[in-house]
Parts: structure tokens; sequence; C-alpha cells
């Protein structure tokens, strides 16, 4: 049987933690605030690395399903 959604949730979004667009390794974004928003979603500001001056908001759970947003590997 297949499965056409992904169940496993990735680790829970922090300040600091970075992802990259799924599909576009190198548009790297990270998390500078976690907010609920309104509405009562948990919602966090992204900011690319390469360019401080693009930012989005989108919900915890687009960054946490790994659909839309990739976790980027550790840097050591």
């Amino acid at each position: 049987m297949f499965k056409l959604f992904k169940s496993q949730k990735h680790a829970t979004v922090a300040v600091g933690s970075r992802y990259y667009t799924a599909g576009l390794p190198y548009m790297v974004w990270e998390v500078v605030n976690l907010f609920d928003g309104i509405d009562g979603t948990p919602y966090a500001h992204i900011v690319a690395v390469n360019d401080q001056t693009r930012r989005k908001t989108v919900a915890q759970s687009s960054l946490e399903s790994g659909n839309q947003y990739v976790p980027a590997p550790n840097e050591a």
C-alpha cells in the first residue's frame, strides 16, 4: 500500500534552525522568531541566510512536515 502523506514530524522548530526550500538546496532560511498567531496557529519568521532582506512568515507545521522546507544539515 502506498503512503500518500508523511505522518512523521521532524525535530521541533527552534530559533536558529536552518531549512532549505525543497528542491533548492542553495536557498537556505533561518528561523529568527517564533510566535502564536491570532488564529492560534504557531508561526515562524524566517530570513534568507544569503539575503537578510528576504523574510517570510510560515506556519511551524510547514517547517516540521518536511514537504516545502527541509532541515539543513548541521554545519560543523
